[in-house]
């Protein structure tokens, strides 16, 4: 049975990949708020993204997220909440710069918890 530091690194390296893939999907896309706003393959790729980071942070351990307490993990799970229950309210500006600036500072964050704990 793996120990749930373990599967903690796991799951948050699985964020780090949709991070990742976040990012690859908006540079395809010509990386621009018009793009993202206009092409639906863009905009639901990178939404299902933010919509799997959110569900994968709900199976962190407590004690990970409380060591870990300067990452917003209940806003994170509100914006999944948000995707997958009101999809059709989400507001574009605001998913733009989720995507410009929370992801990359999301994934900063994390790369450095995982460089500690090495």
């Amino acid at each position: 049975m793996k120990r749930r530091h373990d599967v903690d690194q796991i799951i948050i390296q699985k964020i780090i990949g949709y991070c990742n893939d976040i990012e690859f999907t908006l540079n395809r896309f010509g990386n621009s708020f018009d793009s993202y706003v206009s092409d639906i393959n863009c905009r639901y790729s990178c939404d299902m993204c933010v919509l799997q980071i959110g569900e994968l942070t709900k199976r962190l351990t407590n004690e990970f997220k409380a060591e870990h307490s300067e990452i917003i993990w209940h806003e994170i799970k509100g914006l999944r909440n948000v995707y997958v229950h009101e999809y059709e309210k989400v507001d574009f500006e605001q998913a733009w710069k989720t995507l410009k600036q929370s992801i990359p500072e999301l994934k900063a964050q994390l790369e450095e918890i995982l460089a500690a704990e090495e």
